[in-house]
């Protein structure tokens, strides 16, 4: 198989339990949303064991549907892998042997569909049963016992299950891994083992004596020093049997065909596989952060996944009547696909639209996840108005320098290169534009403060005490005009910083000749220079965005006449 038909094979074996997932999680929200809003015990217990019943029922039905719908898409897709073959039949062997293969995976495609497991609220990983009734019990008893509000509390209960989706547990190893992954997984093992037969078969039919392996530019680090290459039998197979993943196994992009050594010419020269690999080398760069074809590829895979998580959260957040939260994530699935084109333009990477997907979000739910990014011109205008988002990766967490806050020593900015490399660590792996804040003295006290889907947006806590601030920028921009009014507006703020996802690190701090009053007159001049700098016009929202830039660069280069140091 080439790498493109593997990757369609790849991607109809994710799709496939794809529906199952999000019509149970849809099905478990709806259900914890009632459970949150029934404040009677005996009530709820008589609701909890109806609920529980026909949970149970819904899975049993959601299940046995994938079962059928996955044992064709599998039929299908053993018999594409055996069409290939150039072998002749004539005895029925192929046809026999694709057939063992299609029975095997579709016996432990079931075997994984009917041992689904879920995170529950407390961070457990358990049965799905066990974890719907978990999630029913927390909304229930927070709502009850008010400890939480009923929208907080059916957040909290069903969040797990939109971000980490349904689990699986390994045999081996006893983790969990998501259920998709679980039978792509297996689905692809199995394909790649039935190619590999198939590959022998013609191998011995032909009278071929070698192997050669394919080759691609955006390869993997582990398979590039070998990939092009030819080798002998009993020299392939030990090679095969070394490799973590198997040459035509699982994700590998590569194939291995049979050739006769000495008769078949490679396919490519010394210097072409040179050329791949310095091609492979040199990548793309995106936003100022660079990336080999393959690093490339892994992140085109990682913003996929985000955007279908997100649509999750939206059909939760549909089903239980959380309206503030469906709004922000819809906003946030249009900078998500917005970020997704950019980045596979940028890079020449074909958009695959099939791993966006997600059951049950259709053209309506798009369409109005469209409208709220319209109509909220306020959040267009300051974090997405032709600034993208950036993601952090482990190289700009170590980039990020040490500050020089003059009214610090030594010893604290360098705690303070810590703290904003913490920063960056925090956010790493939350969704794409999710803010964190640390504030903290020069004795090393700190306090933090990090987003959730709730609020991705955080506040800079006013200490009683001298104190300064960081905070990470998804933009990669300088120190926003609003950054500078809450340094003059929180009296024992000394300084503020702000890391952007590259690891620059851009900061302000009040020196001596700072007075408020002074600061507030300078300011008043300002906000009449630039009056548009918030509007909220969404027909305004480029004007905005200028003069919001053009405010910040004015009160970095006049920022010393006033008490302002600006560093970065």
């Amino acid at each position: 198989m080439t790498a493109e038909q593997r990757a369609g094979l790849s991607d109809a074996a994710l799709a496939m339990t794809q529906p199952c997932i999000d019509e149970l999680i849809k099905d478990i929200s709806k259900r914890v949303q009632k459970a949150g809003a029934i404040t009677d015990t005996a009530e709820y217990q008589i609701y909890r064991a109806q609920a529980l019943g026909e949970g149970k029922k819904a899975i049993e039905q959601a299940v046995s549907k994938q079962i059928g719908i996955s044992e064709e898409v599998i039929a299908s897709l053993f018999e594409y892998v055996a069409d290939k073959s150039l072998s002749p039949d004539e005895n029925g062997s192929l046809k026999r042997m694709t057939e063992a293969y299609t029975r095997m995976t579709q016996s432990k495609t079931r075997e994984l569909l009917r041992d689904l497991w879920a995170d529950t609220p407390e961070g457990k990983v358990q049965p799905l049963q066990t974890a719907y009734a978990r999630a029913m019990d927390f909304a229930f008893r927070q709502v009850a016992t008010g400890t939480l509000d009923l929208n907080t509390a059916i957040r909290r209960a069903v969040t797990p299950l939109a971000k980490r989706g349904l689990r699986t547990i390994e045999q081996k190893s006893g983790r969990s891994v998501g259920i998709e992954y679980a039978c792509r997984r297996y689905i692809m093992d199995q394909l790649g083992q039935l190619d590999d037969e198939i590959q022998h078969a013609d191998h011995d039919a032909l009278g071929c004596d070698g192997w050669e392996i394919s080759a691609h530019a955006a390869c993997a680090p582990d398979h590039e020093p070998i990939q092009g290459r030819q080798y002998g039998d009993a020299e392939f197979e030990k090679l095969n049997n070394s490799l973590q993943r198997r040459i035509g196994h699982l994700n590998c992009g590569h194939t291995a065909n049979p050739i006769i050594l000495g008769v078949n010419a490679p396919q490519y020269t010394e210097e072409q596989l040179r050329e791949l690999a310095d091609a492979n080398e040199r990548g793309v760069t995106y936003n100022g952060q660079h990336y080999t074809l393959y690093e490339a590829g892994q992140e085109q895979s990682r913003l996929e996944n985000a955007v279908r998580t997100c649509k999750r959260h939206i059909l939760m957040n549909r089903e239980t009547g959380d309206a503030k939260n469906l709004k922000n994530n819809q906003i946030r699935l249009r900078v998500l696909q917005s970020e997704y084109g950019k980045f596979c333009k940028a890079t020449g990477l074909p958009t695959r639209t099939e791993r966006l997907q997600t059951a049950g979000f259709g053209r309506s739910e798009a369409n109005k996840a469209v409208w709220e990014y319209k109509k909220d011109s306020d959040t267009k205008a300051s974090d997405l108005g032709g600034q993208a988002l950036h993601t952090v990766t482990d190289e700009a967490i170590r980039a990020v320098p040490k500050p020089f806050f003059r009214g610090l020593s030594n010893k604290a900015n360098t705690a303070a290169q810590g703290y904003a490399r913490d920063l960056l660590t925090k956010v790493k792996d939350l969704p794409l534009g999710t803010e964190a804040t640390v504030s903290f003295t020069e004795d090393g006290q700190c306090s933090w403060e990090v987003g959730d889907l709730k609020e991705m947006r955080v506040k800079v806590k006013d200490l009683q005490v001298p104190y300064y601030s960081l905070h990470n920028h998804a933009s990669n921009g300088i120190l926003s005009p609003e950054d500078i009014f809450q340094l003059a507006k929180h009296d024992n703020m000394k300084g503020i910083g702000a890391v952007g996802h590259d690891g620059a690190l851009h900061t302000c701090e009040k020196v001596f000749g700072y007075k408020k009053e002074n600061f507030n007159r300078w300011m008043d001049g300002l906000l009449e220079k630039y009056p548009l700098y918030q509007s909220q016009d969404a027909n305004k929202v480029e004007t905005a965005l200028k003069q919001r830039i053009d405010l910040a660069n004015e009160l970095r280069q006049d920022g010393d006449k006033h008490g302002l140091r600006f560093s970065g």
